[in-house]
């Protein structure tokens, strides 16, 4: 398709342009639409997951960390997007923890289960957390939720030794 202002080069760039509810559509050769003020872009852009990583690491005083496995410095990690190793995540596990939560929303993996015992998991997952609120409640001395908790915790206890 030629361009349809000049109708000699290719037409690269193409939009619609809306005018009084009127839908014009445009087919244009880069030089004609330049001319006309439209942006154009000189290189295709590459998105990668080291550069979305990138942009997502945070700047920190710790930027002199190194990695005794292969040398990979925190600062070499943010600018490539790369861990250089499987050390490199105990090196710079406190760096790295905001960045996975938040991608993940949090930055403890927990997986997926087969459908089959599906519901043991939920159940061992519900009872950890009601134990996590279990402590956080005798902490700070809330004693009639810690009843709650402990009772919930061995109902669901009890439950579970019936499924398995």
């Amino acid at each position: 398709m030629l361009c349809d202002n000049c109708k000699k080069e290719p037409a690269r760039i193409h939009y619609k342009e809306i005018k009084d509810n009127q839908v014009s559509e445009f087919h244009l050769c880069e030089k004609c639409a330049i001319e006309k003020g439209i942006q154009v872009p000189h290189k295709k852009q590459t998105f990668s997951i080291s550069n979305i990583l990138t942009g997502m690491t945070e700047e920190t005083g710790s930027d002199l960390s190194t990695c005794s496995a292969c040398g990979l410095t925190y600062k070499e990690f943010r600018d490539a997007g790369r861990l250089g190793c499987a050390n490199c995540y105990e090196t710079f596990k406190e760096q790295i923890k905001p960045l996975l939560r938040r991608i993940h929303g949090s930055n403890v993996h927990i997986g997926k289960s087969p459908r089959s015992s599906q519901g043991i998991f939920e159940k061992r997952r519900e009872i950890e957390d009601l134990k996590m609120e279990l402590s956080r409640s005798i902490e700070s001395e809330d004693f009639e939720r810690a009843a709650e908790l402990r009772d919930r915790i061995k109902e669901l206890e009890k439950q579970q030794e019936g499924d398995e």
